[in-house]
């Protein structure tokens, strides 16, 4: 097999992992959250694979197929932050200070709160009786700092344990 074949099979599988992910998050509520972060993997790993323009069309796919096939909040989470951010986070790690780096995340998650939340009161009727949104803001704020630490942890296992095996 060819390698521009081997890379376009491993691209569609990688964009049917993620739809697939990001599908049991919409049914499942339990999990929801989790599972969008998760379906972004896959593109996480075709930036390691294979560079920015080929993460850029998975992530595009799996938006695309996630939306068409179940609308809904999870679609919405992983077109608003969740699939684009190992291709943004990748970038923001290029910066030569942790004070841009971390400003640029930072700045990029209060972009994504103010879309998710928009979209989420409009689209969903959601009221955010439950807690008022600064509240929820600043507590995001923390959940987004053990989610990027966490998301560089499976970056670094994924490097050293799994990458190893698709250079066959």
């Amino acid at each position: 097999m060819n390698e521009r074949t081997r890379r376009l099979a491993r691209l569609a599988i990688m964009t049917a992992l993620g739809t697939v992910l990001l599908l049991l998050g919409a049914v499942l509520p339990a999990g929801r959250l989790a599972l969008v972060a998760l379906a972004s993997l896959p593109v996480c790993v075709a930036l390691m694979m294979y560079g920015a323009k080929w993460s850029v069309g998975v992530f595009a796919l799996t938006a695309l197929l996630g939306a068409l096939i179940y609308p809904g909040a999870a679609a919405i989470m992983y077109i608003a932050f969740f699939g684009f951010y190992p291709i943004a986070k990748s970038f923001f790690e290029r910066l030569h200070s942790p004070w841009a780096e971390w400003g640029c995340k930072y700045a990029l998650y209060l972009a994504a709160f103010a879309v998710y939340w928009t979209m989420a009161k409009a689209l969903f009727s959601f009221t955010g009786k439950e807690l008022p949104w600064f509240v929820l803001l600043i507590l995001g704020a923390a959940v987004f700092w053990l989610y990027d630490r966490a998301y560089s942890g499976l970056i670094r296992f994924y490097i050293v344990r799994i990458a190893r095996y698709f250079d066959r």
